[in-house]
């Protein structure tokens, strides 16, 4: 721009790759074929425990290639993940470190 009185916009300054990229490893044929063939029943934290993974990768791919769980499937692992939770026998064990822990 030669006009008088304008402001050249400053250009684009291209970041190293290096610098901030993760390094996110690549599903390969393999990993996917396992994914389709548990996705129906198995949960996605025992899939990702297989696979290497996180649990939110595994469910980002299943969605990716527009897999879902069975309705029945559904319903178990939501009984798994209130178990978990809410396990009687894990809360005692969590009462007690914690008493042992205040007494320190």
């Amino acid at each position: 721009m030669n006009c008088k009185g304008a402001t050249e916009l400053p250009t684009k300054i291209k970041k190293s790759k290096e610098s901030t990229a993760k390094v996110r490893p690549r599903w390969t044929k393999e990993e996917v074929a396992l994914l389709k063939r548990l996705y129906r029943t198995h949960s996605n934290a025992e899939i990702a425990s297989l696979l290497g993974r996180k649990v939110s990768s595994v469910v980002f791919k299943g969605h990716r290639l527009g897999l879902s769980k069975g309705p029945r499937r559904l319903r178990e692992m939501g009984r798994e993940n209130i178990r978990k939770r809410w396990d009687p026998l894990k809360k005692e064990a969590a009462k007690k470190t914690e008493t042992t822990r205040s007494r320190k």
